[in-house]
């Protein structure tokens, strides 16, 4: 059964979710780029896109009892947030050298976007849920 678009809410795991798509996107974008630049923009883009969705993972399969958990939890959604603004720029540098449709561009830009958004509200839930934990 259908849930009207109106009604959805954001799936608790929608960040794991996200980055993968993201991943996914950023390699079959890298593909395309000219061959020559492999290990110049197409190897660092794929490795920065791997890296967020290895990080958000990791963090995710942390179920922390005590505050040493939590901090090893937070520290891998900010390593992911990190390489999120990061990915951020080398997707500049690489529009800037290829100059690859408008569209491309702003659908990528949305996904980032998207799992940054959610990695905050993650981070902020996080907060509050294990503050209380020994």
């Amino acid at each position: 059964m259908s849930v009207i678009r109106s009604a959805r809410s954001t799936s608790e795991a929608q960040f794991l979710a996200t980055a993968r798509e993201l991943q996914i996107y950023t390699i079959q974008k890298c593909v395309n780029f000219p061959k020559r630049y492999t290990f110049y923009i197409n190897q660092t883009l794929a490795a920065i896109a791997t890296r967020v969705y290895e990080d958000v993972k990791r963090g995710n399969s942390i179920y922390p009892a005590n505050q040493h958990e939590a901090q090893l939890r937070r520290d891998y959604f900010l390593n992911a947030g990190a390489e999120l603004q990061n990915l951020v720029s080398q997707i500049e540098v690489a529009y800037e050298l290829f100059r690859f449709e408008a569209g491309v561009m702003v659908h990528w830009m949305e996904l980032v976007d998207s799992e940054i958004k959610l990695l905050k509200a993650l981070l902020k839930s996080d907060k509050s849920r294990y503050k209380d934990l020994p």
